[in-house]
């Protein structure tokens, strides 16, 4: 069934850089804003990726298939968790990614975080494929807050919450643990991340709201900008993904206001390289 949704477009002039003595400085440009507000809010208020065509929102229990527009949602799934993990507690989906017809989800069971796994629907229909991964408790203790699939090297990653002191290496033929790459400087609060031009871009629900970049080679870490200040009172950083828009926008920022009254969809022109 089609919704039509509250939305709103705000014009920013916004411009952010990287911070003094970053490698490859590069600054981001606020370019507008999307708000969606009652059910829509929950429904896309926790990751976002995106096939190139719609947009892919997840929430506590459920997917989505958007419009790129962000008016209309053309599937629902609100109850995507398998019920043989839910039998688990598992009770959260984070931050996903769009691979090869397939959406890669992380579910947690968001109180012991004993039961971590990265779960694989078919993004045409949102149903879960029967598929799952159980992710080692040694490397992701406190559950799985988010997958990025990187296709060009055949990894797929993800990391421990907070503190974030490494990336965590899964093989994106079987999602076996391949390696962890330490970070050379520690990090938290992670809770969204994707690839873009060969890099892993990581948004954290810090202090400062920061948008990190790493090389998943060395685990290299640059802040990039730091968004707290242009944020509203309260907001959480969640998800995040990378599509060039029709505003000039290449990254894709969701932030989720206290009580999920209202969620923001931050578009970021990227101005320097």
């Amino acid at each position: 069934m089609r919704r039509r949704i509250a939305c709103t477009l705000a014009l920013a002039g916004l411009a952010f850089a990287a911070t003094p003595g970053a490698s490859a400085a590069e600054t981001w440009q606020q370019t507008s804003r999307q708000t969606y507000y009652l059910t829509d809010a929950l429904q896309r208020s926790q990751g976002i990726a995106t096939d190139g065509t719609t947009w892919y929102f997840s929430w506590k229990l459920g997917l989505s298939r958007v419009t790129l527009d962000g008016r209309t949602t053309l599937l629902n799934n609100p109850l995507a968790i398998p019920a043989q993990l839910a039998a688990q507690g598992a009770n959260h989906i984070g931050d996903i990614d769009y691979y090869n017809g397939k959406i890669y989800a992380p579910i947690e069971d968001g109180s012991d975080y004993k039961h971590p796994y990265i779960a694989l629907y078919d993004a045409a229909t949102l149903t879960y494929t029967g598929t799952a991964y159980a992710l080692p408790l040694s490397v992701q203790p406190d559950g799985a807050p988010w997958v990025a699939v990187d296709a060009a090297r055949g990894y797929v990653y993800s990391s421990a919450y907070n503190p974030t002191p490494a990336l965590n290496v899964y093989s994106l033929t079987d999602l076996h643990l391949v390696k962890t790459v330490p970070l050379s400087t520690a990090i938290g609060s992670v809770q969204g991340a994707k690839i873009y031009d060969g890099d892993l871009y990581a948004s954290s629900n810090n202090d400062a709201k920061s948008i990190y970049r790493i090389d998943p080679d060395t685990g290299q870490v640059t802040d990039v900008f730091d968004r707290a200040s242009s944020l509203p009172s309260g907001s959480e950083t969640e998800g995040l993904a990378f599509l060039p828009t029709s505003d000039g926008a290449q990254m894709h920022a969701l932030d989720a206001v206290s009580g999920r009254l209202a969620t923001y969809l931050y578009n970021y022109r990227r101005t320097t390289s």
